[in-house]
């Protein structure tokens, strides 16, 4: 699936298919190492989610989401967060959370590489069942948790 570099979430990654800039700012992007056909990861997101830094090999470089909007890359597994889910079985890919949130996710047992299952996501509560046990989570929690179908 190709979509724009200003649509990955955090730890996903991709191959990079095209720029789509005029040629002085293609060079640029291309001087900088976005050349097609390398793999690029979302690596860290600012406070404001503008700049968005990328590893592209062993460098890092930060892109602004306006850029990265014309930025497109080939993904193979999309990400996404608990409260974008239907029903369904998950992986627990990123805690994107502070050390409660990781903490009481712990006390659960639920760790990135965990396996889930989505019971129902309704009116900003997610349903969860891990490990035998039924959670439920807000809609603030269950953004700062991705998973991977």
């Amino acid at each position: 699936m190709i979509i724009p570099l200003s649509s990955l979430k955090l730890g996903m990654s991709g191959i990079i298919v095209r720029l789509d800039f005029s040629d002085p700012i293609k060079e640029r992007f291309i001087s900088m190492g976005l050349i097609p056909g390398k793999k690029i990861t979302y690596v860290h997101e600012s406070p404001f989610g503008d700049p968005m830094v990328f590893k592209i090999e062993d460098n890092k470089i930060m892109i602004r989401k306006n850029e990265a909007e014309n930025i497109f890359i080939n993904v193979t597994e999309k990400i996404i967060s608990l409260d974008e889910t239907t029903p369904g079985i998950y992986e627990v890919f990123l805690i994107k959370g502070g050390i409660l949130l990781r903490k009481e996710l712990e006390n659960l047992n639920i760790h990135c590489g965990e396996k889930i299952e989505v019971l129902n996501n309704k009116f900003g509560k997610v349903t969860i069942k891990a490990n035998g046990i039924t959670y439920t989570f807000g809609k603030g929690r269950s953004k700062k948790i991705l998973l991977k179908k």
